[in-house]
Order: C-alpha cells, then structure tokens, then sequence
C-alpha cells in the first residue's frame, strides 16, 4: 500500500513576512501587490485577516472593506522562493520522491516498510524549529484523499487516513472539497442532489459516464477515494505504463496473463530507452462497471527487467481480481522511476500462483 503525504505550508506568504517582521505576528496581515485605491489583489492573507473573510485573489479594496484594520505588505517572491527551497530540502532528506505543485505546496511517497505518519510528525516539528514556518500534512494512501485531507485540517493540522477508510473520511465533506468539482460541474450533478462526496459515490458511474465522458470516472473513482496518479518530481517522466481495452468485458484468465506478459514487455523496453528502473510495480484493472482498482507492489532493489515485470503483475492478478468480474480493461505500469546508472536488478524466487479457473 501507497503512504503519501501532502504539505500545505500555512499562510506561507504572510508567515515568512511576520519571520522577518516579528511585530506583525498575531496582526491581521495582508500580502498584496497594488493599493487599495487601484485594482490591487490579496496574495494571502494571515489567519488573523481571513477572520474577517479575506481571502487570496480577493481585490484589496474588497479586503480592507472588510478589515479596515489589516496591515498591507508587498510581496517578496525572492525571500519566499528561497524559503520554500528551504522546506523541498528537507523534505527530500526522508526521500528523493518528493513533488512539488506549488510555491508552498508538496507531495512525498515513504515506502511501505517506513512509519509514514512518524516521518510526517518529524518533518513537521523540524520545518517550525529549523525554518520557522507551521505546515499541515495529511497521510494517506493517495494523492487525492491526502490533499483532501490537508485543506480539510489547515491550520497547524495533522491527520491520516488509515487505508481502506478513504471513501468513509471523504463521504460527509461537502462536494466541493473533491478536486475538479468545480461550479460547473456542481451545477451539472444538482440533477442528482449530489451535496456531498458520499452523494456522488452513490451515483451510478455509468450515468457519470454519460453526463461527463471519461471525467465521470474520474468523479467516480475520487469519490471512493482512489488515485494512482505517480508522484513526479522535477518535471522528468516517472511513470511508464501500457493499459489495454477489451472489446468484449472477459473473464478468461489466459487472456488477461497475455496481455499482461505483452505490456509487461513493452513497459521493460520503454524503460531501457528512456534509462529508467522502476521500484514500483501497479497493475490496474477496470471492470465491466467502471470500476477500477490499481494494485502495486514496492520493490527493494528497481528493476527494469521484464520477466521480473511480468512475474510481478501477474502476482497482483492473482491477488486482487475478482474472478467472477469481467474486465473492462487491463493495464501495467511503472511508477517511482530512477536513473539506471548500472543498478542491479533483483531476482526474485516466488512462484506465481496458478491463474486457472
């Protein structure tokens, strides 16, 4: 199982002004560029400040309407930049895994064999004792529920999900909490009475299907709480993966270890060409309902080597079908990729179990 982490440094902008003001702690606080007379624009705004309903990329004029008594600062996009480098250090100290979506925002993948929520713990007592900062940090299994998550315990939060309670953590939040739920498509889902995660879990994802196109089984699967989007650090390619669609839904055991042994060739090429190995393994299986689960196995010494690729997969096959499902469609990837740079690859001893019926 998968232990992400999101970061969500809190108030990062105003943060680092009241570390470099300290008189300003404790004050409302607005970062913008511009005056309130103009067209200025809020860039954050401290706790204090958001009180009162101030909020990022409100006009300033609006925000000083509503807390006449905020003290403005212009930003300082260089002092914030080399704070969040800072932060991306440390955190790559636990992990080389880290991505970083946002001037002050992260995901970090701890391997299966580490204390996921330990490490959180850490890394956020040493961003305030070293750096200064307060951060929120979610665990859980996924990217999505993590970042759900984090934006659901600012400030100063802390929270994990254990696995398998994902779709029950997100079902009471409101649906506008699940990314890509913008207005429009709240608009869209009224015709369901969809007001919470829970409400679009309920909902048929065949009529999701219809009403969004292949965005409803996004909006499906998020509202069950699954992800397998790969970590992806510094822009460079970290996931390789072949997935394949039936054109009749099967349940033929030798079909589905075909294509797995195909893809499974063709990720391993894919790897020597770009010099990559892997340390994760998923296969990704998708029923006849739109259903569909990714599994993935951790690997101690990355592999770009195809029968170990083959072998692997087939394992969470036989681990995690559901034999009297048809499959829609089936798919093999390689997630956490490094530089070759000559690693050994491992061989494993395991037999893989019988797939016949």
């Amino acid at each position: 199982m998968r232990q992400i982490l999101h970061l969500d440094l809190d108030a990062f902008f105003a943060s680092v002004e009241t570390l470099l003001q300290p008189e300003l702690r404790v004050k409302p606080l607005i970062v913008a560029m511009g005056n309130p007379q103009g067209r200025g624009v809020v860039s954050t705004a401290s706790y204090e400040a958001r009180q009162f309903g101030v909020h990022s990329a409100m006009p300033l004029r609006e925000a000083m309407r509503l807390c006449p008594q905020a003290i403005i600062v212009p930003p300082n996009f260089r002092v914030y930049s080399e704070y969040s480098r800072r932060v991306m250090n440390l955190l790559r100290e636990y992990t080389p895994l880290v991505e970083q979506v946002s001037i002050d925002e992260a995901y970090v993948e701890i391997s299966p064999d580490r204390d996921a929520a330990q490490i959180a713990r850490e890394m956020q007592s040493r961003i305030k004792t070293e750096i200064g900062l307060d951060c929120t940090i979610a665990v859980a299994s996924n990217k999505l529920v993590a970042k759900v998550a984090c934006n659901a315990h600012k400030p100063h939060g802390f929270v994990v999900v254990p696995p398998g309670d994902e779709e029950e953590f997100l079902a009471p939040l409101p649906i506008e909490k699940l990314p890509g739920a913008g207005k429009v498509t709240r608009g869209k889902l009224a015709r369901w009475n969809v007001k919470t995660i829970g409400d679009l879990a309920r909902v048929p994802v065949e009529e999701l299907r219809a009403e969004f196109g292949k965005v409803g089984i996004y909006l499906h699967e998020g509202a069950h709480g699954r992800d397998d989007s790969p970590i992806v650090t510094e822009g460079k390619t970290k996931s390789i993966s072949e997935e394949n669609t039936f054109d009749y839904d099967t349940r033929d055991p030798k079909q589905l270890v075909k294509l797995i042994e195909e893809m499974s060739a063709g990720v391993a090429r894919a790897l020597k060409k770009e010099n990559f190995v892997a340390r994760t393994i998923v296969l990704k299986l998708r029923y006849a309902d739109f259903t569909t689960i990714t599994r993935q196995t951790t690997l101690r010494v990355p592999t770009d080597n195809a029968d170990e690729i083959r072998k692997l997969a087939i394992e969470l096959l036989r681990q995690h079908w559901e034999r009297k499902r048809a499959v829609r469609l089936i798919g093999v990837g390689a997630h956490n990729l490094l530089e070759a740079s000559g690693t050994r690859q491992l061989e494993f001893g395991f037999v893989v179990g019988d797939l016949s019926p």
